[in-house]
């Protein structure tokens, strides 16, 4: 494996058999009460790169803004948020850095929903900023 990463309580552990390259950051509402935070940074793999062990638990968020449904995968134990499919992108695992086991090559490549971005965070790494949807970007697979 090129990334491994885990919840909190390490119920569950992933692979990754590539590299992850960038970041792209949400900042939409759903990813902040998912979190408990101001966002998400994801990183996005191909799910045929992408293993699990473990049994995530999913919830099927569907009340989303852009109208894409969001299958968020995470640790029913801790909680930890692990990784989200989106219907946008049905090959793709985008995945919650902070789970990653090393993360500190990794950068922002786009913010997405800066639109209810909460006011005190500012954005300065240079990363294109979107408003509202950034378009999704998904792995080649």
């Amino acid at each position: 494996m090129n990334a491994t990463g885990r919840c909190l309580c390490g119920n569950i552990e992933y692979g990754l058999s590539q590299e992850p390259v960038g970041l792209d950051v949400c900042h939409c509402k759903n990813c902040q009460r998912q979190a408990g935070a101001s966002f998400i940074p994801f990183v996005a793999v191909p799910l045929s790169d992408f293993s699990v062990s473990g049994s995530p638990k999913i919830f099927m968020d569907t009340d989303t803004v852009s109208g894409n449904g969001v299958a968020r995968h995470f640790c029913g134990d801790c909680g930890s948020p692990i990784y989200v499919v989106v219907a946008g992108a049905p090959n793709t695992a985008y995945v919650a850095s902070g789970t990653l086991d090393v993360t500190e090559h990794l950068h922002p490549k786009c913010h997405g929903w800066t639109s209810t971005r909460h006011a005190w965070v500012s954005l300065t790494d240079g990363a294109p900023q979107y408003e509202m949807d950034p378009g999704l970007q998904p792995e080649s697979v």
